[in-house]
């Protein structure tokens, strides 16, 4: 990442440069982001032709800053613009539609409708990412499908993985505990179903269920929660893909943006399958999204840069700037992720990633992910993660001891989550 800092800085620096003094209003365009490869893409634009400048400007707090401002942008690009919070801050892009500005059939389809309000496209989305479990390609895992694996596969193949007695394991081929992100995104896939509330909802229903069903992994001769722990504490200390590779665990999990930036010395040993349930391959929540606020200034040089932005060609162009410059190395694809551009992704992202070749998914494999508030990021590392662990080991008990109490019923679960979030937010630290 500090190889990449210096890459971004040194673009910032020319995109802002290169603004001309005296350039008048709509010939220039001020972008508030959080997505920091868009100072790369603004350095592209602003050398390839001189009637237009773009300026970027970083946001860490995107949503928030974007809410509070009453001098917004011209344009806005980064995480979370779905969130209630600013979703009334964007003026309609269905004038853009059209093969000369925005070819809106380029789109993969339902990832392009998560921009849509009330029959309106208020955004667009740039680029996603997908969870992925990896393995090494001679080892003993055999995902039956040659794309997708589940939580079933996962678990039964993991268990057949395992090797000790009682406490004393020498491998364990794969804990949902290992990983809170994972953990989480199990949880919701298997009816959790977390989405946009006040500031988060859940399905209580859909939340038993699925702790029930990650509280049986493995069935019950698979090593207990304390054992998993125990075990990631006294191998698990490498890298994921090092593991992997030294037999510990049969399988791991990253996003699709860690997993394709393992080193190729490393990754050359590695396969991999889309985590998916439901025959859905889920979306992650760091969707990079595209809009124009309402109450901005003449429009006419970001709309040149949304065009400029979404045009196969030009995505090409960003990905060998950015295999030129070893940006690679340090960011996967286009802002992070996938392009949004089913062109790019299918054709484009397997030159410079062999891995992909025969192995993008379908568009029609991709769900679709309710809102997410601008805290998940803090809420799901701070609150959700550890409370799952902590539910999941006292209900699953000891080897020594069962559980104190039996599980709590699905509102009781419910309340004490939603106690736990309340009091993380009145404690402020939410909000940083």
């Amino acid at each position: 990442m500090a190889f990449l800092g210096l890459v971004l800085a040194s673009a910032l620096g020319l995109a802002l440069v290169t603004v001309s003094c005296g350039m008048t209003d709509s010939r220039l365009a001020t972008i508030w982001t959080d997505v920091p490869e868009i100072a790369l893409y603004a350095e592209l634009f602003n050398r390839g032709q001189d009637r237009y400048r773009v300026e970027v400007i970083w946001k860490a707090g995107l949503a928030r800053e974007l809410k509070d401002t009453k001098a917004p942008p011209d344009l806005v690009i980064g995480n979370y613009l779905r969130s209630a919070l600013v979703r009334d801050r964007f003026r309609s892009l269905e004038y853009l539609f059209g093969e000369l500005t925005v070819d809106q059939t380029a789109f993969y389809p339902g990832l392009l409708a998560l921009g849509v309000e009330s029959g309106q496209q208020l955004t667009l989305p740039l680029s996603f990412n997908l969870p992925t479990i990896f393995f090494l390609k001679e080892g003993e895992a055999r995902p039956a499908d040659a794309r997708t694996i589940g939580l079933d596969e996962l678990s039964r193949l993991a268990l057949a993985y395992d090797r000790g007695q009682g406490s004393s394991y020498t491998r364990i081929g794969f804990s949902p505990r290992w990983d809170p992100n994972f953990l989480v995104l199990a949880v919701n896939v298997a009816g959790a179903s977390f989405r946009e509330g006040k500031p988060l909802d859940w399905s209580e229903p859909g939340l038993r269920l699925a702790l029930d069903r990650l509280r049986s992994w493995g069935g019950p001769t698979a090593a207990l929660p304390t054992v998993a722990d125990d075990f990631q504490f006294k191998y698990l200390f490498t890298p994921p893909y090092t593991y992997v590779a030294e037999g510990r665990a049969l399988f791991a999990y990253q996003s699709s943006s860690d997993f394709f930036l393992i080193p190729e010395g490393k990754s050359a040993a590695l396969d991999f399958r889309w985590f998916s349930e439901s025959r859905d391959i889920h979306l992650l929540e760091d969707i990079v999204f595209a809009g124009l606020p309402r109450s901005s200034r003449d429009q006419q040089a970001a709309e040149a840069f949304l065009g400029w932005l979404f045009k196969p060609s030009n995505q090409q162009a960003m990905l060998e700037s950015s295999r030129r410059t070893r940006a690679l190395e340090s960011s996967f694809g286009i802002a992070g992720g996938f392009s949004s551009l089913r062109e790019v992704t299918e054709n484009v992202f397997p030159l410079y990633y062999a891995a992909l070749k025969d192995r993008v998914p379908p568009a029609e494999e991709i769900g679709s992910p309710d809102p997410l508030p601008r805290e998940w990021p803090t809420l799901k590392a701070d609150v959700i993660g550890p409370w799952l662990r902590d539910v999941l080991a006292r209900e699953a008990g000891t080897a020594s001891a069962p559980p104190a109490k039996p599980p709590l019923k699905a509102a009781e679960l419910g309340a004490e989550l939603a106690g736990k979030i309340t009091d993380y937010l009145r404690s402020g630290q939410g909000s940083r």
